[in-house]
């Protein structure tokens, strides 16, 4: 079984920074801060279809520099192969069979639109 999963606001959601000093910043400059952290429930869900003997990819629009960035400081590295997100099909047939991620997307064979976060925009 082949599944994957999307990094931003998927395995590492981007929410509102409410620490005093970026509130501070966001009154002075007049828009919401934002910072990133992981998502525990869903990586466990990563790592529980990886125990279970299917191969795990992740993908980012970012590109695959910058998710192999991300899959190293979630330390996923030992779980996951980055592939490009374009690199979803095998000939004409898709082989991702389950893709996790936060848009409506059509890139496995089942979706699942993982809940974003609230924010205005980024």
């Amino acid at each position: 079984m082949n599944i994957a999963f999307d990094i931003d606001d998927t395995l590492w959601k981007i929410v509102p920074d409410l620490s005093p000093s970026a509130q501070i910043l966001s009154q002075h400059r007049g828009y919401q801060s934002y910072k990133q952290v992981p998502d525990y429930d869903l990586i466990s869900v990563l790592k529980w279809f990886k125990s279970n003997g299917a191969n795990v990819y992740v993908w980012s629009a970012g590109g695959t520099d910058y998710a192999q960035t991300i899959v190293d400081k979630l330390g996923l590295d030992s779980y996951v192969v980055v592939i490009d997100k374009e690199m979803r099909y095998s000939g004409e047939e898709k082989f991702i069979d389950i893709a996790f991620d936060d848009e409506d997307v059509e890139l496995g064979k089942v979706n699942i639109k993982i809940k974003r976060e609230a924010r205005e925009s980024y």
